[in-house]
């Protein structure tokens, strides 16, 4: 019985990130909540005017809707694509399994755990239009880069076999890819959307009189 549960404990907590991801972000920002923009900008780039929260809210471009709708599809796609990886990748370990199989799992459970994690936070940001949503997307970014580069490093200095080591380098690459394309291709959105500025930092577009 002991066995059994400490083998099904790490799918049992990639199951249940992504709920505690929503349950979290759900209760910390509940709908029609009225949050207060950063008292600092980071996106400068363009000219722009601040408008108050309830003209941001009658405005036609406000809201998770036309292309920023595609974002949170994305998001929230990132988290049975990364349960899915992780099942092929990552089977259940008996008692006498090699410790480098013992360690692999625990840094491949903790990888998908925080990024499901994350990402379900992010889609419940963007989808209740907390203006802190796209630093938070820029910051899971960030973390998922992060926790590449540190599996990487640990598998460099393990006793991982030849051929797991070549397996766990292509979905390194290939997570550390789909995170730099996402990036390329939404930061000038996020940066320069009409909707994003509208809907999350309260402004409008300057327009030439």
């Amino acid at each position: 019985m002991l066995e059994a549960a400490e083998m099904l404990l790490p799918f049992l907590l990639v199951a249940l990130s992504p709920i505690a991801g929503y349950r979290i972000a759900a209760g910390s920002f509940p709908r029609g909540l009225l949050a207060a923009q950063p008292a600092v900008r980071l996106a400068r780039i363009g000219k722009w005017h601040p408008i108050d929260t309830l003209a941001a809210r009658e405005n036609a471009a406000f809201g998770p809707f036309g292309f920023m709708a595609s974002l949170l599809v994305g998001l929230l796609l990132n988290v049975p694509v990364r349960t899915a990886e992780y099942l092929m990748a990552v089977p259940a370990l008996r008692d006498d399994a090699p410790e480098w199989a013992n360690r692999l799992l625990v840094i491949a459970t903790v990888d998908v755990v925080v990024m499901n994690f994350f990402y379900m936070v992010c889609f419940v940001m963007a989808l209740r239009a907390i203006p802190l949503f796209p630093r938070m997307l820029l910051f899971a970014w960030t973390v998922d880069i992060a926790l590449q580069f540190a599996i990487a490093r640990h598998a460099a200095g393990s006793d991982l076999p030849v051929p797991v080591i070549g397996a766990l380098q292509s979905l390194i690459e290939g997570n550390i890819q789909k995170v730099l394309i996402s990036a390329f291709v939404w930061l000038p959105y996020l940066i320069l959307s009409d909707r994003v500025n509208v809907t999350f930092r309260q402004r409008m577009r300057l327009t030439a009189s």
